[in-house]
């Protein structure tokens, strides 16, 4: 080695000198960087799947979320119809009510009627008799006894007026 220009003991030292710096160089520099790369790689890693979790549940819940309001819709739906159709049933009673107390009110309204026209025929049938009477006392100028008198009277109205109807 002498022949190269190395010494022996020099290169021993000197390859000794470099595996200790490479020894050195690895445990102190390459190798907190290769683990501080692997640490990195290994939280991207984990930020990836999270990502892919969340993303995975958002598309979940978007479903869900659509689940939710297509249940809402149709419930509205029908609380709508059964709205619309208690309100027919309202109004439907409400109608027959009216027409019910229509026909009651006409009921007693004809039944006014009928008593307050027999009631003006018997009235208007007491004055002609009294007016008979005291026409035919003045005819005649002699006295009956009056109820002799209403009695005659009586007949005699009781006869026209069937003769009128008919």
């Amino acid at each position: 080695m002498d022949q190269l220009g190395l010494n022996g003991w020099q290169f021993v030292v000197q390859l000794v000198a470099f595996l200790v710096f490479i020894f050195l160089l690895w445990k102190f520099a390459v190798g907190p960087i290769v683990k501080v790369l692997d640490d990195r790689q290994d939280k991207i890693r984990e930020s990836m799947a999270s990502a892919e979790r969340m993303q995975a549940e958002l598309k979940a819940t978007q479903a869900r979320n659509e689940e939710v309001l297509l249940d809402a819709r149709r419930e509205a739906q029908e609380i709508l119809a059964v709205s619309r159709k208690n309100g027919e049933q309202l109004l439907a009673r409400a109608r027959e009510e009216a027409n019910t107390q229509a026909e009651t009110y006409l009921t007693r309204a004809q039944e006014t009627m009928r008593q307050e026209t027999d009631q003006a025929r018997e009235q208007l049938r007491q004055e002609v008799a009294d007016i008979a009477v005291l026409a035919a006392g003045r005819i005649i100028r002699k006295e009956l006894d009056p109820r002799a008198q209403r009695q005659l009277i009586e007949e005699t109205l009781s006869g026209a007026s069937l003769a009128s109807q008919n």
